[in-house]
């Protein structure tokens, strides 16, 4: 294997980077795929907001189908619609004896964070005027909408408090009855009923749209980890995104990601007959498959696009790579027409954007270190 000179792999094969992974937080603007309707995505959201209704999306299909990806997208999307907080959440690792106050406490809570949430409930008490004890309490509730979180959050305006305790009680951590007191509370969210934790969530939606005029949207990816949760204790899980997913629950919008090859390998909380999937509706349960044999090569044309060096001279680059006696054209430099093929023939059964990226770098970076002028069939394995 020869090496390669000063040259670099991108000057080699005119790119702006030396590989072709698409990263879907940086990179969701390079939406290749046209199978996937992002119009009608799009429409969708749109219908959702003028009927005052906060999206909520189920995507899911294969591993690397592009499920975060589109993800990212329709948050973008979103947020050209209305102004939104967004907040993306992979679902820690669970355990046989996971529960959703597990999902709430080590996977949503922890990412919202403390500045985001008790920021917004300390601009919160801004807009209520003040007055006496009782009559304050009772203005900070009808603001709020919560007794318990009304009591807890009028600590805020003791300069002696200290704000991380009320964190500790928003994010479900455990404390004792001395702690509990000091926030005017009987009982702690880390023994609560799921629904009151959803409701909590919900809560902090509508103290955002209130004080910031923005749509909280909890966009939870890797939603299949659920599946190591005992059937017993899946219950908690349904009944926590059963409130999250309800039509009539406004404040929230929520976006879900979960890798499954079929519909019935998802995990029990998506049951097709179940209360989850029946509160989303057939339309907003999104499939995102493998790519179907037809579209790769406008897929590998658009990410051979997206990451091209805009100024380099591709048709000189592709002229001189042309005595590798396989046909090239300037849409698919630096892949031969034959390099292309017999990618896809290796990927037959694995057609996701993830495969074929990673196919497309290795190949790439093969043909670089052999000193090759472009991407023969003979590169690809």
């Amino acid at each position: 294997m020869s090496q390669p000179d000063e040259t670099s792999l991108e000057q080699a094969f005119g790119l702006a980077r030396p590989n072709f992974i698409l990263d879907p937080e940086t990179d969701w603007d390079c939406f290749a795929r046209g199978d996937i309707n992002v119009g009608a995505i799009v429409e969708g959201l749109r219908i959702d907001l003028v009927t005052r209704l906060s999206p909520k999306r189920l995507l899911w299909g294969p591993y690397g189908g592009g499920k975060t990806h589109t993800l990212y997208r329709t948050l973008h999307e979103l947020g050209k619609l209305t102004s939104v907080h967004p907040v993306r959440v992979e679902c820690p690792d669970l355990s046989k004896r996971s529960v959703f106050n597990d999902l709430y406490r080590d996977g949503i809570m922890p990412v919202l964070g403390e500045e985001t949430v008790v920021g917004l409930l300390e601009r919160a008490i801004e807009n209520v005027p003040v007055a006496r004890r009782d009559e304050y309490l009772r203005r900070l509730r009808e603001f709020l909408g919560d007794e318990p979180l009304s009591k807890a959050v009028a600590q805020l305006m003791n300069p002696n408090f200290e704000r991380l305790r009320l964190w500790a009680w928003l994010s479900g951590i455990p404390l004792n009855r001395a702690e509990l007191s000091d926030l005017g509370q009987t009982q702690d969210l880390a023994s609560g009923e799921p629904s009151r934790l959803a409701e909590m969530i919900i809560l902090i939606g509508k103290i955002m749209k209130k004080v910031e005029g923005k749509t909280l949207v909890l966009c939870l990816d890797e939603m299949e980890r659920v599946r190591a949760v005992a059937p017993e204790l899946i219950t908690t899980f349904v009944t926590g995104f059963t409130r999250l997913m309800d039509p009539n629950q406004r404040d929230v919008a929520v976006l879900l990601g979960c890798s499954a090859t079929l519909f019935d390998e998802m995990p029990d909380i998506f049951s097709r007959s179940g209360p989850v999937v029946s509160r989303l509706g057939a339309q907003a349960t999104i499939e995102i498959p493998h790519i179907p044999d037809p579209d790769v090569d406008s897929f590998i044309r658009q990410v051979i696009a997206f990451v091209r060096d805009k100024n380099a001279d591709v048709h000189a680059l592709a002229a001189k790579a042309k005595t590798s006696g396989e046909k090239l054209t300037d849409d698919f430099f630096p892949f031969t027409t034959e390099a292309l093929q017999a990618m896809k023939s290796r990927l037959s059964r694995d057609m996701t954007p993830r495969e074929i990226t990673i196919a497309m770098t290795q190949s790439v970076g093969r043909a670089f270190l052999m000193g090759r002028q472009c991407v023969t069939s003979d590169l690809v394995n």
